[in-house]
């Protein structure tokens, strides 16, 4: 039913003022991208046409739910009939919500959101728990969420975005894998495709680190799809993460670099990283697919496609090409939903990338989220762990739903019930949920366990450990223990600190992977007597100083400071006396405390005042006072002098 609420009607819990009968209701959305509906309706005899004017309120049903409203923007009327353009009433905050100056600071996706729109009546639901940093400044709430200017949500935190009324929900992704499949091929009346052979590869020929490949006569590896077209693709393609171990820096395998120490090594190495290439379709081409429904659903052909009648903006599709008998996995990025039918009338299929991925300053996609930068081999574990849980499970469900000898489903629809939720359990493990997912076709499972591991929103727990022992967190004490490296990544994704044996190794925090320095225990040479280090790396400076506690940018205030890329100088104290001192035509030069430069050899000549520091005082760590005297010189001798002391 579509419905319209009159201007001041704000309760939409109850029915509109009128119900419309139009003539055509057809929401259409693009996957982060625009969402309109536009209603035509006839000039009728009952009058209803007049109730549709700018600024009421459509409720309608949609792919979302079946209470959608859409805030009316514009009306056109003709003699026969009035269309009115109307789009989601959460986008009344692009008017009514006003950021003077919102700031979340290292916050999750939902944190942030809770931020943006604390105080007003619009609010988010977001799954996104990588933590960011975003000023808003005299921005509007849908500009600071999705707009053209530094910084959006969407650029700092990611996420595809769904309105449903006046909450928007901002995920990791929208959508699901709902196991839909559609079969194309030639002349199909009300689907059009597009084939983009240009990227596809069906032989590489890989090259490690300092050119090596392959060995034989046949440095290459094909792919299982090598057949299926008229020629072959061939590409080279440059492995620098795969190297030799006399290639190797120290710092490699730390960055997840592949050491190979044979030949044969290598041709494994390379041969896996071209199958790897092949898993994430390398080999197949790039597909769009526009499907018209209404033309499709005329033809024998749409046996195969009355499934996609439930689908919804940011679902997979598997696409399998008859002809050429591939099955590439595309996402719908835009849909045109009839609203009086509730069915989609168009679908679009294809790739769907943010351009947040594409900047060089956040480059990082999902994997990297988890990965982080080096791809390291732990991380890479657990990702394999997280796809093994994913495929198990969802085959789970699928068995639940069918054959309950095997897994049994348990689940209570009833929003407004205590027990509202679903359990699924069976051979292969147990899924838990107590939400549906946003666009309510299926459960948001939370919680989940298989023999090969498992994930939950929370798990409380005692003593996390490995299979040996050696790693081991006991949460009831806080005791912590690590083998291996520990590494800390700042929020930009930059490496930033590596605890290894006994160093702690540190990172420049604007150039990844650039170590700046290091603690570690020492031992003087020749001597049983042991102590501690720091040291900076070359062309570094090491930096002491203190804290002066006032919160602001320039707090951090140096007292000594040693500059290695000017070794044959000596390392200074902050904030001395410096200048120079007339002596009997020629100069005495002191830098902050330190003599520079005596005149020359007839010492009776010098005539002048020369401030020397005498004494340091410490507190905390902390210098608290400097004390120094000032010499009076007279023609080499001293002829008096006056002592002061400095206090911080």
């Amino acid at each position: 039913m579509i419905q319209i609420y009159a201007k001041g009607n704000t309760d939409y819990t109850w029915n509109g003022d009128m119900v419309l009968f139009p003539e055509s209701c057809k929401l259409s959305a693009k996957l982060n991208d625009t969402w309109m509906m536009e209603l035509t309706h006839p000039r009728d005899t009952e009058g209803r046409w007049k109730s549709i004017e700018e600024e009421c309120v459509i409720s309608a049903p949609t792919f979302i739910g079946k209470n959608q409203l859409f805030r009316i923007r514009e009306v056109e009327k003709t003699d026969t009939e009035i269309i009115a353009t109307a789009l989601p009433v959460f986008l009344d905050a692009e008017d009514e919500c006003f950021l003077l100056d919102v700031r979340p600071t290292v916050k999750n996706g939902q944190q942030a959101l809770d931020i943006m729109m604390e105080g007003s009546k619009y609010h988010g639901e977001s799954d996104i728990t990588k933590t960011s940093t975003a000023y808003f400044e005299m921005r509007n709430l849908v500009d600071a969420i999705n707009g053209t200017d530094e910084p959006t949500f969407i650029k700092r935190w990611g996420g595809e975005i769904l309105y449903d009324n006046y909450k928007i929900i901002i995920n990791e992704r929208v959508g699901g894998d709902y196991g839909v499949e559609a079969r194309y091929g030639k002349n199909m009346e009300g689907i059009e495709y597009h084939l983009d052979m240009s990227e596809v590869i069906t032989r590489i020929i890989p090259v490690a680190y300092n050119g090596y490949k392959i060995s034989g006569q046949h440095p290459w590896v094909d792919s299982e799809n090598i057949d299926k077209y008229e020629k072959k693709y061939v590409r080279k393609i440059k492995f620098e993460d795969v190297k030799m171990r006399e290639d190797a820096q120290a710092e490699d395998e730390d960055k997840g670099v592949l050491i190979c120490d044979t030949q044969d090594d290598l041709d494994r190495a390379l041969t896996q990283r071209c199958k790897e290439e092949f898993e994430n379709g390398a080999d197949l081409p790039a597909v769009s697919i526009d499907i018209n429904m209404v033309e499709l659903s005329r033809t024998e052909e749409y046996k195969g496609f009355e499934i996609l009648e439930k689908v919804g903006l940011g679902d997979d599709i598997k696409c399998r090409h008859k002809e050429l008998d591939i099955t590439t996995k595309e996402r719908v990025i835009e849909i045109t939903w009839d609203c009086i039918r509730n069915i989609p009338v168009t679908i679009v299929l294809g790739d769907f990338e943010y351009d947040y991925f594409q900047e060089l300053a956040y480059s990082l996609n999902a994997v990297n989220e988890i990965l982080g930068p080096g791809n390291t081999v732990v991380a890479e574990r657990v990702q394999g762990v997280l796809n093994a849980i994913n495929t198990q499970l969802r085959y789970q469900k699928n068995v639940a739903q069918r054959q309950d000898v095997r897994a049994i489903l348990f689940e209570d629809l009833d929003p407004e019930s205590e027990l509202f939720g679903a359990l699924a359990i069976g051979t292969q493990g147990f899924q838990i949920a107590d939400k549906r997912t946003a666009d309510g076709r299926d459960w948001d499972w939370s919680t989940a366990f298989t023999a090969r591991g498992g994930y939950a929103d929370v798990l409380i727990a005692g003593i996390l450990s490995d299979k040996t022992g050696k790693s081991f967190w006991n949460l009831d004490t806080g005791e912590m223990q690590l083998t291996g490296v520990f590494r800390q990544f700042a929020v930009n994704g930059y490496k930033s600190v590596d605890i290894q044996n006994n160093q702690i190794r540190f990172y420049a925090w604007n150039d990844n992977g650039n170590p700046v320095g290091k603690i570690t225990s020492v031992k003087k040479t020749g001597s049983d007597r042991v102590g501690i280090g720091m040291y900076c790396d070359t062309g570094d400076r090491l930096v002491l100083g203190y804290d002066d506690g006032s919160g602001s940018d320039g707090n951090l205030k140096p007292v000594f400071e040693f500059d290695s890329s000017k070794l044959d100088e000596t390392p200074r104290i902050i904030n001395t006396a410096s200048g120079t001192f007339p002596a009997g035509g020629q100069v005495i030069e002191v830098e902050h405390g330190l003599i520079k430069r005596l005149p020359g050899n007839d010492m009776k000549t010098c005539t002048g005042k020369l401030r020397l520091i005498s004494g340091l005082s410490w507190s905390s760590g902390k210098i608290t006072s400097i004390t120094g005297t000032t010499l009076d010189i007279q023609r080499g001798c001293i002829a008096g002098w006056e002592s002061s002391t400095t206090e911080f």
